[in-house]
């Protein structure tokens, strides 16, 4: 490791397992900003505290750092459908004019009846898995890639008129920056289609497709015209859900999570998993859906997916902490003020390259560049290291942390660059977009730290 990372004067690189983590940020942040102080936020804290502190008779090696998440209802919003189930029905409405043995399908008609209820029946759902292989199958993978992908650049959600991939939890999303820092491996363990959330999680979580275990169907390969490719078909290959969870843990995963997070009975065997019997300090954590005025309000009786009973009346007993949306949460989405403002808020989204970092310049062909999506969360390159996090934006103002990168070296002229890049990022306080488009981040006393120009997306 180059030995000038330990005496950068204004930012200070640590290694901590996989991961950098840029310590003036989580210092000088809140990592659980969007948590209000509480039971919850305080037995996460106390939890991440023990099982890393490496005095403590809780202390739990970073190999076996595992966390898993649901992802429907518990790190996006799940409601009034889940939303790989909002894909497939767009689908059906595009393809079925010109496709009538599409709409001859028993479960396709319910879809275009919006019988919602009829899709939903059986132990997983299994008219909507219906419709889901159907809309899926004959694809290539790459194409498939190329639908979802397009599909989330002009879908928007019923209710909130956002992207769907912005219908993030802002503390969830926070929650996953906080361990990751702390060295936990993250991965979704959902009842979703694997191929379906490895599109955009990386993007979207900073969670890699390879950390992705949901439902899959089988896939088959063939050879045309010279190129190997995959085929989606319509025959399941595993259920990711209920029981089928801790299944797929073992499977795909093969180390056993000492941290769950979840919000539906389609959970509590992985909660179970996680917590019961475990040899190491585990952790359980269910999220209650609370809020009927910023998300919604519901367990018992869900609008869809996301029923909430036998897990809440054991919840208690196994030492799980409930989370109330309502009342736990400061902040459910990305910052709302920021959708309504055209050129403080719409424009800042999108991606950036360093043009200037204080009057100094940058290295020619050395990308120093940052993500801004508008669920708050950040990435980018530093022009060595890849990093992740998130950002506190309100109207004009701009503020992050904490921020993880990787721990690769560089030519020194690099090195340098990605410790002005942090430095500059330390003492933004606000953003301004100019007529040119450029965007600027200025201090607390109004200099300029930092220009950035808007890359293609």
């Amino acid at each position: 490791m180059n030995t000038k990372l330990s005496k950068m004067p204004l930012v200070r690189l640590v290694v901590t397992g996989l991961l950098f983590v840029w310590p003036f940020l989580s210092q000088a942040a809140d990592p659980l900003s969007s948590w209000n102080d509480g039971p919850a936020k305080e037995s996460i804290i106390n939890f991440v505290s023990s099982v890393t502190d490496a005095q403590s008779k809780d202390y739990v090696d970073p190999t076996d750092r595992v966390a898993v998440f649901d992802n429907d209802g518990t790190l996006w919003s799940e409601t009034p459908i889940p939303f790989q189930a909002a894909y497939a029905f767009d689908e059906i409405k595009r393809r079925s004019p010109d496709e009538p043995q599409l709409a001859a399908d028993p479960m396709v008609q319910a879809v275009l009846d919006g019988d919602v209820g009829k899709l939903l029946e059986g132990k997983h759902h299994d008219g909507l898995m219906q419709v889901l292989a159907l809309t899926h199958a004959g694809m290539t993978t790459e194409e498939f890639d190329t639908s979802v992908t397009a599909w989330l650049k002009t879908a928007k959600h019923p209710r909130f008129q956002r992207a769907y991939d912005t219908c993030t939890y802002v503390p969830m999303q926070q929650l996953l920056g906080y361990l990751r820092a702390n060295d936990f491996k993250c991965f979704i363990v959902s009842g979703g289609g694997a191929d379906f959330m490895r599109v955009w999680s990386e993007r979207v979580y900073g969670i890699p497709p390879e950390n992705v275990v949901g439902s899959t169907g089988q896939t088959k390969y063939v050879v045309r015209d010279g190129e190997p490719l995959l085929i989606k078909t319509l025959d399941h290959l595993f259920v990711d859900d209920r029981e089928g969870k801790p299944v797929g843990i073992h499977h795909f995963i093969g180390r056993r999570p000492i941290a769950c997070f979840g919000n539906s009975d389609g959970d509590q065997a992985m909660m179970e998993y996680t917590t019961i019997g475990n040899p190491l300090k585990s952790f359980g954590m269910i999220i209650h859906h609370t809020d009927a005025d910023r998300e919604y309000a519901y367990d018992a009786d869900p609008p869809s997916s996301g029923k909430l009973t036998t897990a809440m009346d054991v919840a208690s007993e196994r030492g799980w902490t409930v989370v109330d949306m309502k009342t736990d949460w400061r902040q459910i989405f990305g910052d709302e003020s920021m959708d309504s403002d055209e050129s403080s808020g719409q424009k800042l989204f999108g991606n950036w390259l360093a043009e200037d970092i204080e009057g100094r310049g940058v290295v020619d062909r050395a990308q120093s560049t940052l993500t801004i999506a508008a669920d708050g969360s950040v990435s980018g390159s530093t022009s060595v290291n890849r990093y992740h996090g998130m950002a506190t934006i309100n109207q004009k103002s701009i503020k992050f942390g904490p921020l993880a990168t990787t721990r690769r070296a560089g030519p020194p002229a690099l090195m340098d660059q990605e410790k002005r890049f942090a430095a500059a990022l330390e003492k933004t306080v606000r953003f301004r977009i100019a007529e040119t488009g450029l965007l600027y981040f200025s201090d607390v006393e109004g200099n300029d730290v930092l220009r950035l120009s808007k890359m293609n997306d």
